[in-house]
């Protein structure tokens, strides 16, 4: 403002050209196989309804947030008419690409009980098998599974919670007759 005093080393303005932006998104840890520089994405902010951005994977950030569990992700988008201004909030998606070869299941298959990850697997002539496994990525009701499971093998999907209480309280009544 007229009239004000700028000592030594302050800053008087900053000059920035926002015909092009990045923006800076956090991805969950189990997601970070589906990034990588050069993927696409997309842009929308609330402020600006109705508009989407697309843009790039720029770069990937070398450490998580150890208290988010997040990776922080840089991502470059053209705003030419420069509708986007620094420090809106965003909504961003990036397109990682679908994994191939990779085994998966139903969704609803999948039994977490906070401690561990079931799936019932069936043996075949009415025979059922609680089996843990280590699932991987979700995405559009499935889920991937890392360890556990063969391919081939069949799990029970409806009803797998009633098996593996029915199957918990045999063990149970086992234990108690041992």
């Amino acid at each position: 403002r007229e009239g004000m005093y700028v000592a030594p080393g302050e800053a008087m303005f900053t000059i920035a050209d926002l015909s092009e932006v990045w923006v800076l998104a956090d991805v969950y840890e189990h997601q970070i196989d589906w990034v990588a520089p050069g993927k696409s994405a997309e842009l929308r902010v609330p402020a600006r309804p109705g508009r989407v951005w697309e843009g790039t994977v720029d770069y990937l950030y070398p450490e998580l947030d150890p208290q988010t569990r997040t990776l922080t992700v840089r991502l470059r988008f053209p705003n030419p008419d420069r509708d986007l201004k620094p420090n809106m909030l965003a909504e961003v998606v990036i397109y990682g690409g679908p994994r191939r070869g990779v085994l998966k299941i139903p969704r609803a298959a999948l039994i977490v009980t906070g401690e561990r990850e079931v799936v019932v697997k069936a043996l075949g002539d009415g025979r059922f098998q609680p089996v843990e496994v280590v699932s991987g990525m979700q995405r559009r009701g499935e889920v991937e599974i890392l360890s556990g499971l063969d391919a081939g093998d069949e799990v029970v999907v409806s009803g797998q919670f009633l098996i593996d209480s029915e199957s918990s309280l045999q063990a149970s009544f086992l234990r108690m007759a041992e």
